[in-house]
């Protein structure tokens, strides 16, 4: 346990001074004048020492893997309705048709003439 927050720890540390390096090498590149093509690959195999360290730590700081058992627990019974194909929604719509300007707007779509008509 100690070993994998150690571990963890180095790994944060070294992704730190890799970040560091690299935007170093970027000023770096910058003041000479020359164009960035990619970081080198030094700080590439650094940056994956690093993201290494850290999950190897973090696997040996959570503790040992426990599996999933689905055959402990009763399946619970789900009451289905017969018809399955046929399904009933609350939904807006009904609300929606009893406000005032909805009627309106109905009786528009019924006229026809293209204009709504307020008071």
């Amino acid at each position: 346990m100690v070993a994998g927050k150690l571990l963890v720890l180095a790994g944060l540390a070294l992704l730190l001074f890799t970040g560091y390096q690299a935007t170093s090498y970027r000023e770096l590149l910058r003041l000479t004048q020359l164009e960035f093509e990619g970081l080198p690959l030094t700080l590439l195999a650094q940056l994956g020492a690093a993201v290494a360290a850290c999950v190897l730590g973090g696997l040996q700081v959570s503790g040992s893997f426990v599996p999933i058992r689905l055959g402990d627990t009763p399946k619970p019974e789900i009451m289905r309705p017969h018809r399955t194909d046929f399904a009933v929604f609350n939904h807006r719509g009904t609300l929606l048709a009893s406000l005032p300007h909805m009627s309106q707007l109905n009786d528009l779509g019924r006229e026809g003439s293209g204009r709504l008509q307020i008071g």
